[in-house]
């Protein structure tokens, strides 16, 4: 369980959904929330050291405007969460990655709109995904505001599809909601000859075999309903065809083994940027 949420608002309708998101899950966790906004200046309080004073004083008031729409928007949604709003100038990674453990969460907007908002969905989230310790959460779509319809989480038998695992079905008890398993399986040559056909089908008893095992783990974690789905075809193909608008996607940072590892982090980062329902980067010490 979280010990607390943090989210990244930048003033954007992205950052804001990351923001309601979070509020949602502080508030069912019974948690703190940090949100974080910070201005495009040094970090610094000192006008002097930025040199020109009235472009620090713009940048130091479009924060605390934010900030304070942060509080207005918390306080009367979720006025029982305990808000904590910190301005912090320079580098919004770095003011997202402070004080973080692993059993935290962190949340960011996906946007694909040009300038401020695209900065925290691409270098700020890929580096989170890639440096955070505790699980990443790329806001988008109907499971941003409220509780997600269904936890739908990608295995692969590695030690951090196991992590996702583990929480994603942490996450759909939490939320009464039903965990559905998704395991991808190609073979990899066509079934041209009696040969190749058999071990088409040996393939797809082996992915049965892992897929199975994810299953019988989850059902043993958590009492939510728990829905295999066996998918031919690439990961990053299987996971957006079975999620659906008001889900919640949960990936590993990175498969098995080095090439697996290549292979399954492009299909984390390709997952970001194509799925149109919240996403959630989990690594193998997070759950």
């Amino acid at each position: 369980m979280s010990k607390k949420i943090t989210a990244g608002y930048n003033g954007s309708e992205a950052s804001s959904e990351a923001v309601r998101w979070a509020a949602n899950e502080a508030r069912t966790r019974g948690v703190p929330l940090r949100v974080v906004t910070c201005p495009d200046l040094p970090p610094t309080t000192s006008a002097a050291a930025f040199g020109t004073g009235a472009v620090y004083d713009a940048e130091r008031s479009l924060a605390e405007v934010n900030a304070e729409t942060v509080r207005s928007m918390i306080g009367e949604s979720h006025p029982e969460v305990a808000l904590v709003v910190d301005i912090v100038p320079g580098s919004p990674t770095s003011a997202l990655l402070e004080g973080l453990e692993p059993h935290d969460l962190v949340a960011v907007g996906a946007s694909s709109h040009e300038g401020a908002a695209l900065f925290w969905v691409g270098s700020t989230t890929r580096h989170l995904a890639h440096h955070s310790p505790c699980p990443v959460v790329v806001v988008r779509g109907a499971a941003s505001r409220g509780t997600p319809d269904r936890v739908v989480v990608g295995v692969d038998g590695s030690e951090s599809s196991d992590a996702a695992l583990r929480w994603a079905a942490d996450e759909a008890d939490l939320h009464g909601a039903e965990l559905v398993v998704v395991h991808a399986w190609d073979y990899p040559y066509r079934p041209t000859d009696v040969g190749s056909a058999q071990g088409h089908d040996i393939t797809e008893v082996d992915a049965a075999c892992t897929l199975d095992t994810a299953v019988e783990a989850a059902r043993e974690r958590c009492a939510a309903t728990v829905t295999p789905a066996l998918v031919e075809g690439g990961p990053v193909d299987a996971l957006l065809q079975t999620a659906r608008d008001g889900d919640l996607l949960v990936v590993g940072s990175r498969g098995r083994g080095a090439l697996r590892s290549r292979i399954f982090g492009s299909t984390a980062n390709s997952v970001l940027d194509a799925a149109a329902v919240p996403v959630v980067i989990v690594r193998p010490d997070d759950a």
